[in-house]
């Protein structure tokens, strides 16, 4: 099973760095500046609309990782961006001196920190933090969740009328069987970054269960897609 870790996502951050000085920066300077590493106490994300609850990161690995990837965006001018019915992550984060400085990426395309104007970022960056968050996201649910957490390969899905998904059945890595109620998920992160928002069969999954075999929380890790 295939996974992004936290160091597969440190060295893609690292990579969007070294790549930044061949795209348009605002003028003077990166828009994130002002956001120091060293100085960082700690980062609330949450989402709008609301995807999962609100998170306080406090650990340095992970403040590590958000801040290189605020500060090796490649970001350019932008016209005023169109209303968007998409979902925005809002980044608060604060120094060791009280300040917080607001960052919010929208639309998998936009940037705006505090009241500044909105900057493009190329979507192949925007879509990274997904990937972050849900990593953060997930290595915080299997340290937490009390119920049991299985991995395996979805075989079947079934489906609202909707579009949504109410049940699976997996295959899980020992090769058992398990069909899972879904009906109670209110939502799935993708940790790949692509954002799926319904299962596929064919993907790969860690899904918390309770003793009836119904999810919690679902999270796809991989896809054979």
């Amino acid at each position: 099973m295939r996974k992004l870790t936290s160091a597969v996502i440190l060295i893609i951050i690292l990579s969007m760095m070294a790549g930044c000085g061949t795209v348009s920066k605002p003028a003077g300077d990166s828009l994130t500046k002002n956001i120091s590493l060293e100085q960082t106490e700690s980062i609330l994300v949450s989402t709008q609309p609301k995807k999962f609850d609100p998170i306080e990161l406090t650990d340095p690995s992970d403040i590590e990782q958000i801040i290189l990837y605020l500060n090796g965006l490649s970001i350019s001018k932008a016209p005023p961006p169109s209303p968007s019915g998409g979902m925005s992550y809002h980044i608060d984060i604060t120094d060791n001196n009280g300040k917080v400085i607001n960052v919010v990426l929208y639309g998998n395309k936009w940037i705006r920190v505090d009241s500044s104007p909105s900057y493009i970022v190329p979507y192949d960056e925007a879509i990274v933090f997904r990937a972050i968050i849900g990593n953060i996201l997930l290595n915080r649910y299997r340290d937490e969740f009390d119920g049991t957490i299985v991995r395996g390969e979805v075989i079947s899905v079934s489906a609202e009328e909707s579009g949504g998904t109410n049940g699976c059945e997996i295959k899980t890595d020992d090769g058992a069987l398990i069909a899972i109620d879904m009906s109670n998920v209110f939502t799935i992160i993708d940790i790949r970054g692509s954002g799926w928002l319904i299962l596929h069969e064919g993907d790969i999954v860690e899904i918390g269960i309770d003793t009836y075999f119904v999810a919690d929380k679902v999270f796809i890790t991989d896809t054979a897609m």
